[in-house]
């Protein structure tokens, strides 16, 4: 047997266990001195053949909110998996674009299960974007340098063709590894173990430990009414929603605090208060991860509900 024949065997056996190409396979070996252990850990981060497109979108005319991500593997130039989800609710575009691909993607996920998103839509940009990134003007998307902005307007105006009006796109691109890719967590950002997979999608569906959304809301005053500094944890007080962001004005109209003459009071039970020196602050809750703040003087008077006989409204909607 040859010196030869071990080699053939070893580059061989390396692309089995790997599917690289024989030039790779044999740099993973010279690079790990013909450990053929070593080299199966070592080929997938010898190039980065991996491209991660995220992007958020907004089509204002139409009150449409969107993200998406493009995985492409770019040595075979082939779309991995494209996901989307469009919706009504401008939290959607809130989404940071430079955090971890995994976090992002779990992000667009837990975006699908909110109110307002619009599933059949998702699916079609989906099938928009596995379409893009499968023709020809695709190819400057496979390259490892940085893709123009020019590139993007194609996809700008197939967004705008489906979704009415003029769309505003942001997109940031990342180029991987294909070990980078594989791993949950990237490396040097944190000394702890990675959360199991099922820990992760609970923690990410039911909102553990995340920051509740906090509206402006306004009280009206009942003279035959309670003291404001007299009010009580579980009281029930008529409120209105008068917050002028975006999310506020969503929320707003999604639980029925919008009427034909401006704002309509909702029956929200009051969670918690703080009495401080010349004002009440007064929160209120919408649901679990939404509620209302408002300060209010002690002696104002406001129409309570100590013991109301139906369900509150809002559990009607969100559960709990």
């Amino acid at each position: 047997m040859t010196a030869r024949e071990p080699m053939r065997d070893k580059i061989a056996i390396l692309i089995d266990e790997t599917g690289c190409e024989r030039g790779e396979a044999e740099l993973a070996l010279q690079l790990t001195g013909y450990d053929v252990q070593a080299a199966v850990q070592a080929v997938p981060r010898l190039f980065q053949n991996i491209g991660i497109f995220k992007g958020r979108f907004c089509a204002r005319s139409e009150s449409l909110y969107g993200l998406w991500i493009g995985i492409l593997n770019l040595r075979e130039q082939r779309l991995l998996r494209a996901r989307a989800v469009i919706s009504y609710n401008p939290a959607v575009f809130a989404t940071e674009l430079d955090q971890h691909w995994f976090d992002f993607e779990a992000r667009l996920y837990a975006c699908r299960l909110w109110a307002g998103s619009l599933q059949p839509l998702s699916q079609e940009i989906e099938a928009v974007l596995a379409d893009l990134f499968a023709s020809k003007e695709a190819r400057g998307f496979y390259g490892e340098d940085p893709v123009e902005e020019s590139e993007f307007q194609g996809l700008e105006r197939l967004l705008a063709r489906r979704l009415g009006g003029t769309v505003d796109l942001e997109v940031r691109q990342d180029v991987l590894d294909m070990g980078q890719f594989q791993e949950v967590v990237p490396r040097g950002e944190t000394d702890a173990a990675p959360e199991p997979a099922k820990t992760r999608l609970r923690r990410i569906q039911t909102g553990v430990g995340a920051e509740p959304l906090i509206l402006q809301i306004a009280v009206e005053p009942d003279h035959e009414g309670t003291p404001a500094g007299e009010l009580l944890s579980g009281d029930h007080i008529p409120v209105t929603i008068n917050d002028t962001r975006d999310i506020g004005r969503y929320l707003a109209k999604l639980l029925g605090s919008t009427g034909e003459e401006g704002g309509a009071p909702l029956l929200a039970p009051v969670e918690a208060i703080e009495q401080g020196v010349n004002e009440v602050l007064v929160r209120v809750r919408f649901s679990a991860g939404v509620c209302g703040d408002i300060a209010l003087p002690p002696d104002l008077r406001v129409r309570v509900e100590r013991q109301p006989g139906a369900q509150p409204w809002w559990k009607k909607i969100f559960g709990g």
